[in-house]
């Protein structure tokens, strides 16, 4: 792996250069911008390490020039304290604060190496960056996760964010009263849906409302369903999980598919020519990569990665498609979205997943309950 750290003139970067290098990595170290920039135009980095604070800029500014024009690099900062809504973060895949933890920053690293280079391949970065209109970052979502996270649940405040943007509060109004979220009183506003559904639910639909909000004309393909099987994965998935994974297992549920939106916009002879094929009853992975040369779930790695979200967000859509590499001990958020998505696809899971988690005798009354969440 090859990697750039940029630090200021205290040198407090400095331990992670030998750590990586002990795990033969190869290590640029450098305490000046310009020279950092220099060599990125030079040589292909994997990942950059940025002291927050720099000599001649911002650790913040340089990330953020780096996300838009060498996007396939994993970013992270180094701040002097921990702060869940630092703007760091707003451009880094990891923060961290001093005490440097060494080897947690070491084995994060290392442990994401191989799927940064399956979703930064040259024939996705190409086939995004040819693409006209994307999918915007969930700019208000991250707004509001970051005060969750910051324990700051002001239900006022968070009205007051969402109702900035009228066509937003209306997107979230509508996906709120939609059948299979709401099946009481129609929800009037932000603060009856927060009352009702809770932050953590009401969140999750202001990213579903963010992304399903770019309507691309796709033939054959409908975003409305889209949006709805997303929903319904969403909520499937989070509860076979623990309580303190549900937030996450909601967020790769809503997110699973996100590539399918960018994959069918790359051609659209090739997108009818797949429409043509495919089967709403089977796995349609391999005909992707058949007509395209690549797959959704790579598809929409990549612009995960390209919106800072962390890579553990990002192995849920790499592997729903995937299950012999869910076979790990615990059955987390990758593991619920792929039985979620298997459930209300109406498609049997693979033998050894069930076998594995021990879930054989149990699959009719998964495939009853999916039949409460699915909106077909």
């Amino acid at each position: 792996m090859r990697i750039l750290i940029v630090d200021n003139a205290a040198h407090a970067l400095q331990p992670l250069q030998q750590g990586f290098k002990d795990k033969r990595c190869q290590v640029a170290y450098l305490d000046s911008v310009l020279l950092a920039v220099k060599s990125i135009k030079k040589y292909k980095f994997d990942a950059i390490i940025v002291n927050e604070k720099l000599t001649s800029s911002s650790g913040y500014d340089l990330l953020n020039a780096l996300s838009l024009k060498y996007p396939q690099f994993i970013r992270i900062g180094v701040t002097e304290k921990n702060d869940p809504q630092h703007k760091l973060k707003q451009v880094s895949h990891y923060l961290y604060s001093f005490p440097l933890p060494i080897d947690t920053i070491i084995s994060n690293l290392l442990g994401i190496a191989e799927q940064q280079k399956t979703i930064t391949k040259e024939i996705i970065v190409k086939s995004v960056a040819g693409i006209k209109t994307l999918p915007s970052p969930p700019k208000v979502y991250l707004q509001l996760n970051a005060m969750l996270e910051n324990n700051s649940t002001d239900s006022q405040k968070i009205a007051d964010i969402i109702t900035q943007d009228p066509a937003l509060t209306a997107k979230i109004l509508q996906i709120s009263n939609s059948p299979g979220m709401n099946t009481g009183k129609p929800l009037n506003n932000i603060a009856d849906a927060i009352t009702k559904m809770g932050l953590e639910a009401l969140s999750c639909v202001v990213m579903t409302a963010e992304l399903f909000a770019y309507e691309p004309d796709i033939q054959g393909f409908s975003i409305i369903n889209e949006q709805l099987h997303s929903l319904a994965v969403a909520k499937l998935a989070a509860s076979l999980v623990k309580p303190h994974l549900r937030q996450q297992t909601m967020l790769g549920g809503l997110l699973h598919d996100i590539g399918r939106v960018v994959l069918f916009e790359i051609d659209h002879q090739l997108t009818k020519t797949y429409f043509k094929h495919c089967s709403t009853s089977h796995d349609n992975i391999s005909l992707e990569h058949k007509i395209f040369g690549t797959d959704h779930c790579r598809i929409g790695g990549y612009l995960l990665h390209c919106w800072n979200f962390p890579y553990s967000l990002i192995l849920v859509l790499l592997n729903h498609h995937n299950p012999e590499k869910l076979l790990t001990n615990e059955f987390g958020a990758a593991q619920a979205v792929y039985l979620a998505n298997c459930l209300l696809n109406e498609q049997v899971p693979h033998t050894k997943f069930l076998e594995h988690f021990k879930l054989t005798n149990n699959l009719e009354s998964l495939q009853q309950k999916a039949q409460r969440y699915n909106v077909k």
